[in-house]
């Protein structure tokens, strides 16, 4: 025990020191303290908050690729003309980001190829204030413009668009081709529609404007009628298609085949009197005139005034020698179309088999005007290039008006007053042209506007 005690007395004595004060003990570590427990817990720390950095960034970077891939996807399909495909897509985008610029303008392409005018007007003033390029959105305003009847304004957009194939090129190419067909540039609109079936060949439409453009040039029926076939192999519903094929195939003597794409157009349309009119020609150039003149007469009931009927029963007559009946239709043909120099021709020559003479002379002369009229109106016509030539067209649209070509005349009026608001004839002839059939007020409107116009008024 002694021993024991002397060591702890010197143990303690040491602890005290020289001065003998006691010296402090050393501070331990709390209980349960490990030094590397910290360190973990920092290092815990960290990998939460860089899984969180890493989570995030691999999110934004799916996010943008997942609009990356919408945006593609959509482009893809409206470029493709899978437009039904498109919606749904372009929906979702447009819910992920609707201030993107880009989707806005993909939704206004869709809404034109839809014909949905006042939501794609929308959806362009939306992507211009968003930002979008002015480039991109040319394009759309300027078919906007043409579907809205504004072809002066819309035909620099669509040029621009068409010369550097900008999309959406389809409908740059058929509405460009639209205005060229109107104002009478056969060869531009050629060039157009060419484009137009390379870019869209499933569109049955571009077929028949290429056949527009062929019977300006007189093209042969063969051609005509491959056209019309490959328009109804897209869409067997387009008459237009359907009755056009009929009269080509009876121009070139298949009447088994023209029949029987008159009687697929009648079953659809049974009162039709272009198609009963057809199918008298048919029968008629198949030599069955009684079967002809049923048809002929069935036309007439459902419209007095169709003049194509008349004019073939009044061939039917002559054939059979009724001359007094061909004579009585021809004076009903003459207060339908006072102008048509071929009527009053054919005319001219049943009064001189009639042994009247002075009238045959009158009605001969009359023909033979009124059919240099019509060859320099054609001519013209066939000649005119600048659709700023107003002058040239004022008098092409004077000539179909006064001689009884209204519906025709009328479109060759509104494409002068498109270039030319303020010219006075067109106005002036307008207003003639309406006093006479009646219409009072539109006479007045344009008797008004030339008015107010005409160099007194300043």
């Amino acid at each position: 025990m002694g021993g024991t005690q002397g060591i702890a007395a010197s143990a303690r004595e040491r602890r005290e020191g020289a001065g003998g004060a006691p010296t402090p003990a050393a501070p331990g570590p709390e209980p349960g303290w490990r030094p590397w427990a910290e360190r973990k817990a920092v290092r815990r720390a960290l990998a939460v908050v860089l899984i969180l950095v890493a989570g995030a960034g691999s999110y934004l970077a799916y996010d943008q690729y997942r609009l990356a891939r919408l945006a593609g996807g959509v482009h893809r399909l409206l470029a493709a003309h899978r437009y039904d495909e498109a919606r749904e897509p372009l929906q979702r985008w447009l819910r992920a980001r609707p201030r993107s610029a880009e989707a806005h303008y993909y939704r206004a392409w869709l809404a034109l190829v839809l014909n949905q005018g006042p939501e794609a007007n929308r959806e362009i003033g939306q992507a211009t204030k968003l930002g979008l390029d002015p480039a991109l959105l040319r394009p759309l305003i300027g078919i906007f413009h043409a579907r809205s009847g504004h072809l002066h304004e819309a035909e620099p957009l669509l040029t621009e668009a068409f010369v550097e194939k900008r999309e959406p090129q389809v409908e740059v190419a058929r509405e460009l081709a639209r205005i060229y067909l109107t104002s009478y540039r056969i060869v531009e609109a050629s060039v157009v529609i060419d484009r137009w079936r390379a870019l869209a060949p499933e569109d049955p439409q571009a077929y028949l404007w290429t056949n527009e453009v062929e019977s300006r040039f007189d093209a042969e029926p063969s051609m005509l009628i491959e056209n019309y076939r490959a328009a109804l192999e897209r869409d067997p519903s387009l008459d237009q298609a359907r009755l056009g094929l009929a009269e080509q195939l009876g121009k070139i003597r298949r009447f088994d085949e023209a029949e029987h794409e008159y009687r697929l157009y009648l079953d659809r349309h049974p009162n039709d009197a272009t198609a009963l009119v057809g199918l008298g020609r048919n029968a008629s150039q198949s030599g069955d005139l009684e079967q002809a003149s049923r048809y002929f007469e069935a036309a007439l009931k459902l419209d007095p005034n169709r003049s194509d009927a008349l004019k073939e029963l009044t061939r039917a007559d002559l054939r059979l020698g009724r001359l007094a009946q061909a004579c009585q239709r021809f004076e009903r043909l003459l207060q339908i179309e006072p102008y048509d120099h071929e009527t009053h021709y054919s005319y001219a020559q049943v009064l001189k088999l009639k042994g009247q003479d002075a009238r045959a002379r009158a009605e001969s002369e009359l023909a033979e005007r009124l059919r240099q009229e019509h060859d320099h109106i054609v001519q013209l016509r066939h000649n005119l290039k600048d659709p700023h030539d107003v002058a040239s067209r004022y008098e092409v649209a004077q000539w179909l008006l006064t001689h009884g070509h209204g519906d025709e005349g009328l479109k060759w009026t509104q494409e002068i007053l498109r270039t030319d608001p303020r010219h006075l004839p067109t106005h002036r002839l307008l207003a003639d042209y309406y006093q006479k059939r009646g219409n009072p007020g539109l006479a007045n409107y344009h008797r008004l506007i030339a008015s107010s116009f005409s160099p007194e008024k300043g």
